[in-house]
């Protein structure tokens, strides 16, 4: 800056220098100048005076000059690093206006911009935050820039902000191979993975999508979709159709087999044909309780859009009618049945659809228990709800199996050879869709060679339409 004021200071001596000599060239042409000592020293001090003041006056300009571009220099370094100066104000007037103007425009559009970007990146955090795909995204280096809450809930990792390898919150064979893969082809893949196996099965389909940003970078999208729930319900349709067909054959192969067998000459035989037939009659009424606890499904889905026939009724003489009519069963297995509802327990209800819910509870509390086992039926009120309750002294069920028992055909022994007890296993999926359809709620509390108690939890003031 020093050397540009010593430049300006000798340009303009240099400039009142010729400027005097014009003047005395001019004035000598019209009227010569005596010289003197005293006329050169006055034309050296004019020259110098005049220098000195427009040095001064310069001075002061490119000062003022100087000033304004350190200030715009300095904007432009904040505005490099993401911070916003106030505007520079000028004159119009002034030589800098217009660039100070164009620095002030560039500034407002950098703002607008970064605020854009801000929301933007705002808006794309609460959607990752929320959505409830779990996403993370790596980069050419193999490493997580990004990721949100869902994936670690699936990944059940705390996965770190911190740029890291993917491998510390990936350990599964079939995520890493589907990764390594996507960078080796460089094309999109998918595949339906387990990540967790049973009984906690979880299952997602992961997608990895490839986005190329250059020669040398690209970047991995992977998604992972949790879809227990619908490889769930596949599982439960695969053993629906599979237990369904083998209650189904069961007892049509002995039908057919045993009459083939009487076809034969077998019913020649009286005391023969005599077995076979009973044995005939008793796959016969399997088939015919199959059948019916089937179409009971079926019809209490397609009763879904009806009006429920709520009466008031009293609890005990409904109980004591199912049990005299599961008077054979329980002299069976000599099991003692305990009705301890008190005589004045009224509630509002479907009796129908009740009757069938404790036709079924009982008939598993007395079929699945021991001999000389007993079975307490109780009741309990609260404000909004009452419960009725089926407790046994049986078998028990496990853990494992609490969480199927409801669905349709699941028996609860591993193989059917080990089956002591003959059933459709439709009895508790009945049970249950009963109990949505009068808008309850259902609880097994059980233990291995313990017992089984059965809570159906049902309003008070049930709503008669169902939704």
């Amino acid at each position: 800056m020093r050397n540009r004021w010593q430049q300006s200071a000798r340009l303009l001596v240099l400039e009142n220098v010729l400027l005097t000599l014009v003047i005395l060239v001019v004035v000598e042409h019209f009227s010569p100048i005596r010289w003197s000592h005293g006329v050169v020293l006055g034309l050296l001090l004019v020259v110098a005076i005049m220098a000195a003041v427009e040095t001064t006056l310069v001075w002061f300009q490119q000062r003022e000059r100087q000033k304004t571009i350190d200030r715009m220099e300095a904007k432009l370094r904040q505005m490099s690093s993401q911070q916003f100066p106030p505007h520079i104000l000028l004159p119009q007037s002034d030589p800098l206006y217009s660039l100070s103007q164009a620095v002030n425009q560039l500034e407002s559009f950098q703002r607008s911009q970064t605020r854009r970007a801000e929301l933007q990146e705002k808006e794309l955090m609460m959607i990752m935050r929320y959505l409830p795909v779990g996403v993370m995204v790596i980069d050419h280096h193999r490493k997580v820039q990004l990721s949100n809450p869902a994936m670690s809930e699936l990944l059940q990792e705390s996965i770190n902000s911190v740029a890291h390898i993917y491998t510390n919150d990936i350990q599964l064979y079939a995520l890493t191979k589907l990764i390594e893969d996507t960078i080796t082809t460089r094309h999109n893949q998918r595949a339906t993975v387990t990540l967790t196996p049973a009984p906690d099965t979880q299952v997602v389909e992961a997608t990895t999508v490839y986005i190329q940003s250059s020669r040398a970078h690209f970047q991995i999208v992977l998604m992972l979709y949790d879809i227990t729930e619908v490889y769930m319900i596949e599982q439960m349709q695969d053993d629906f159709v599979s237990n369904a067909s083998h209650e189904l054959k069961t007892p049509i192969t002995a039908i057919a087999g045993f009459t083939e067998t009487l076809l034969s000459g077998a019913k020649d035989d009286p005391e023969t044909l005599d077995q076979f037939l009973h044995i005939i009659a008793d796959e016969s009424q399997r088939l015919i309780a199959l059948i019916q606890d089937v179409l009971s499904l079926s019809r209490i889905r397609a009763q879904n859009t009806t009006q429920l026939d709520v009466t008031t009724i009293a609890i005990q003489p409904l109980i004591e009618q199912e049990v005299s009519l599961l008077q054979q069963a329980i002299t069976r297995q000599a099991v003692t049945v305990q009705d301890e509802v008190a005589a004045d327990f009224t509630v509002a209800v479907d009796q129908a659809k009740l009757s069938q819910i404790i036709k079924n509870l009982l008939t598993n509390a007395i079929k699945y228990n021991r001999k000389g086992g007993q079975v307490a039926i109780r009741t309990a009120k609260t404000d909004a709800k009452w419960a009725l309750i089926v407790a046994d002294t049986g078998i028990g069920i496990s853990a494992d199996d609490q969480q199927r028992i409801f669905e349709r055909f699941y028996r609860a022994s591993p193989s059917r050879s080990q089956q002591l007890v003959s059933g459709t296993g439709l009895g508790l999926a009945i049970v249950r869709e009963l109990v949505n359809a009068m808008h309850g709620d259902i609880q097994v509390t059980s233990q291995r060679g313990v017992g089984t108690t059965m809570t159906v939890t049902l309003p008070l003031e049930p709503n008669k339409r169902l939704k």
